[in-house]
């Protein structure tokens, strides 16, 4: 049985939740959140929404924003900045820090920036001393690898950089060199039992680390290892609604990564298929579930009873996910805060927003897990899905 999900019906409720947000006096046009300011993470997030959705020229404010995001760019380092950030104002110190945010947001930017057809220079400086002998395997080496869903993302940004440099200068040979480095560290410090890299006592937190790894392996063609070790892995982790929270509803990041991974290993190994498949159809027919009246979607995910004849039609995973909805019902009312908390985007205090409610990061992120699967299995989808995919490197890489 195929799923009735119409991605092109779907498309329009997406866009218009970006639209009803356009804040047309705010320097940066669209906010996080509803009832929040227009922001640089939001603008951006929106941008790519757009994107996706083949509707750059429909979004409002999209010139101002190119102007208001390039006026952000220090053209000695290449790095971008955030005006709304002030200071080191986090919640958690001990975990994010300036620097990571500045690698954020220039790698946010730099894909703002694509995704409006802006021709900008993308080299970023800041890299130029890792460029040096040992100096890029010291600061990986110096990452905290305790935390690998956290440091990995500054590894991803590096990754980034150094890949759009080569890009932009094809015969640099100290950026194909570093290149190089960059992935014998990798292939040097992956775990072979999990196909994963650092610390694996979060194992949730080892799978996003590995997430993020892995997209400059598929963007560059590079072999990876352990791919079959890192299948089991990942599926190991999902819970019973077929997505990969404890207690259920998901997360906009833990169920991308873990979709995303699994779509681009089953690409090139048949180990696990059949389960593979199928937990990633029974992911995404919850995730469509969980779009909001408003047409976009929430960190996390309450799909209430209502839902049970789409449930029904996942054939064997079925009596998984009625199983899955179940549990959530009850572990929402043991633990509300689990589904009605405010979380902080980065940990950055001028970014909260409510994980029962929608917003822009989770609306990109849960749609693009949803066009990844159609893309990926289009036998099990009434409709095809058009959607599009971005051709640099980071997220939202095209895997196809």
């Amino acid at each position: 049985m195929t799923n009735k999900i119409d991605f092109d019906e779907m498309g329009k409720t997406i866009f218009s939740y970006v639209l009803n947000l356009y804040c047309p006096d705010d320097e940066f046009p669209y906010p996080l959140q509803r009832g929040l300011k227009g922001s640089v993470l939001g603008s951006v997030f929106a941008s790519y929404i757009a994107f996706m959705l083949g509707r750059v020229n429909d979004l409002p404010g999209k010139d101002r924003l190119c102007q208001s995001l390039l006026a952000l760019r220090d053209p000695k380092t290449g790095l971008f900045s955030d005006p709304g950030i002030l200071g080191e104002d986090f919640m958690k110190p001990q975990e994010h820090s300036s620097l990571y945010v500045a690698l954020q947001i220039t790698s946010f930017a730099h894909a703002c920036l694509h995704c409006l057809g802006v021709k900008f220079d993308s080299r970023v400086h800041w890299i130029a001393p890792l460029l040096e002998p040992n100096a890029l395997e010291e600061w990986l080496d110096k990452l905290n690898w305790s935390n690998p869903w956290l440091v990995s993302n500054m590894d991803m940004f590096l990754g980034n950089f150094l890949i759009e440099w080569q890009r932009a200068d094809p015969g640099n040979q100290k950026i194909l060199t570093a290149l190089d480095r960059y992935f014998k560290w990798h292939d040097k410090n992956q775990v072979p039992e999990t196909g994963y890299w650092g610390d694996q006592e979060d194992f949730l937190s080892a799978m996003a680390g590995a997430y993020h790894i892995i997209l400059h392996y598929d963007f560059c063609g590079k072999k990876l290892q352990y791919i079959d070790e890192m299948i089991d892995s990942t599926l190991s982790l999902a819970w019973k609604d077929g997505l990969y929270v404890y207690g259920g509803g998901g997360g906009s990041c833990e169920d991308m990564d873990a979709i995303d991974l699994l779509i681009r290993l089953s690409k090139v190994s048949d180990h696990g298929q059949k389960e593979v498949k199928s937990i990633l159809n029974c992911g995404a027919v919850m995730i469509h579930l969980g779009q909001g009246e408003d047409g976009g979607f929430a960190w996390r995910l309450t799909p209430g009873p209502g839902k049970i004849p789409a449930i029904l039609g996942l054939g064997d995973n079925r009596i998984n996910a009625l199983k899955g909805l179940a549990f959530q019902f009850i572990y929402k009312m043991r633990y509300r805060s689990h589904y009605n908390s405010i979380h902080y985007y980065s940990s950055l205090r001028v970014y909260p927003f409510k994980i029962n409610e929608s917003d822009m990061w989770s609306t990109w992120f849960r749609a693009l897990s949803m066009a990844l699967v159609a893309r990926r299995y289009p036998d099990l989808f009434s409709t095809a899905c058009h959607w599009r995919f971005f051709s640099w490197p980071g997220l939202g890489y095209d895997p196809f």
